[in-house]
């Protein structure tokens, strides 16, 4: 229905019904227009709110005062090269954990979801709490069970009218039970840190922990430090984090499974980057082909038809003179162009290293790169409110994928094909259900 609304209507906005009211489309033409309208025009955090109920899910606090997000464009971002080893130190031990291969050799049948929340969840928790909690079986069973719900419970409630929300939410939302068990293992950690460093003053500097948690607590103050907020935040990180990782990672690994004739060409790159540099962001920064692999995934299928959906705060006009009503919802259509044929060549067929050869031919390298938004590629959003996870989850996803080519072969059950994906809305799933099977590589 993306590609029918924006060749019937020629690029112009156009509308469809969602299960909450009508969705207003806009093409690559008006990309701008909604990358540059300021909140008080079309918010960004209302139509969240609206989409998953943010308040009875996530917590309407989180949503209110983002301030968690200037830690993650700064100080997260700028310690990822330091943060690497321990980052593909939990890659490596979670999948060791996770995969006991039989001494014969054979294949093994893998849900491939399952296994790979469990390592984004681990993975991304060495970054946010460390060692030994993200190791913890019960905390991170909480977590991925809390994150494989909150899309589904928030969808739900957000279908009903407001008066009704929290009595629904009462019996859907994870959220009051995953605040109180995270509540369990972080409120004595975060106690304290914060008493250690009333104790320790300035000494504290040359001991204190060196993860998310830590900048968190050392950027907050007043209200936004207690523990119990603090608390909320780690929750919410580990949603936006495990939910969005796990999913873009099994897309990608379905293709990589589906597609063995590639792996070669991949394992040749990441071998030369590790020779090169060993296991580093440095490394990582130099798998042009296993961006480009992850980034072709993206683009393909994603994790959805629209991007950078907004609610309309009053009247907007946009700039070929369309007028968008108070109310009303609007977003991108990623569909389209990511399948636009003026802009993509053969845009329906997986072509892994389609963004690396661009490079090869002379192409900027930062135009290219899978963490870059751009007009014709919304895979992150734009503007304000474009992803600001996106480095830490570029580097994880390629690590990830570099350290599956590297020590695994894999393919799909009886050579098969890519399992479908599931759509929930306008939302595309890869299959939670799909087996894969592993074989551990020789030596």
């Amino acid at each position: 229905m993306m590609i029918e609304g924006h060749t019937k209507f020629k690029g112009k906005p156009f509308q469809l019904p969602t299960f909450r009211s009508w969705m207003v489309f806009v093409s690559r033409e008006l990309f701008d227009d909604i990358r540059k309208a300021r909140d008080e025009g079309l918010s960004f955090k209302e139509q969240v709110n609206e989409a998953i109920a943010v308040e009875y899910t996530i917590g309407k606090a989180l949503a209110d005062d983002p301030w968690h997000v200037s830690v993650i464009r700064k100080q997260m971002t700028q310690n990822l090269g330091a943060k690497f080893p321990e980052i593909y130190e939990e890659i490596s031990q979670a999948f060791a954990d996770e995969l006991k291969f039989p001494n014969s050799g054979d294949w093994m049948p893998v849900n491939a979801y399952e296994l790979i929340l469990r390592v984004v969840c681990r993975t991304s928790n060495r970054l946010f709490v460390g060692l030994p909690l993200c190791r913890n079986e019960e905390f991170t069973k909480m977590s991925c069970d809390y994150t494989t719900t909150v899309i589904r419970a928030g969808f739900f409630i957000a279908m009903f009218p407001g008066f009704l929300k929290p009595l629904v939410a009462r019996w859907l939302s994870a959220a009051p039970a995953a605040t109180k068990g995270f509540e369990r293992f972080l409120l004595p950690v975060i106690e304290e840190r914060i008493r250690k460093e009333e104790e320790l003053g300035e000494s504290w500097n040359d001991q204190k922990p060196f993860d998310f948690l830590q900048w968190m607590i050392d950027a907050a103050d007043g209200k936004r430090r207690e523990p119990k907020e603090l608390n909320k935040r780690m929750l919410a990180m580990n949603f936006t984090a495990t939910h969005t990782s796990s999913m873009s990672f099994t897309h990608a690994f379905y293709w990589l499974a589906a597609y063995p004739q590639y792996v070669p060409e991949l394992r040749q790159e990441i071998e030369f980057a590790i020779k090169e540099h060993g296991w580093t962001r440095d490394a990582i920064d130099n798998m042009f082909k296993a961006d480009s692999f992850i980034k072709e995934a993206m683009r393909l299928t994603g994790l959805g038809v629209m991007s950078m959906a907004r609610k309309s705060m009053r009247p907007f006009t946009l700039s070929d003179g369309t007028v968008i009503p108070t109310g009303s919802r609007i977003a991108v259509n990623a569909w389209s162009i990511h399948h636009d044929p003026d802009t993509y060549e053969k845009p329906e067929e997986f072509d892994p290293f389609r963004f690396s050869r661009r490079i090869e031919q002379g192409e900027s390298i930062i135009k290219n790169a899978f963490t870059t938004s751009s007009s014709s590629f919304v895979f992150w959003g734009a503007g304000t409110h474009v992803c600001a996870g996106r480095y830490f989850a570029s580097q994880e996803l390629k690590a990830m994928l570099a350290y599956v080519v590297m020590n695994f072969d894999v393919k799909m059950p009886n050579d098969g094909e890519r399992p479908a994906d599931v759509w929930f809305g306008a939302a595309c799933i890869p299959d939670p259900k799909a087996t894969v099977l592993f074989r551990k590589r020789a030596g």
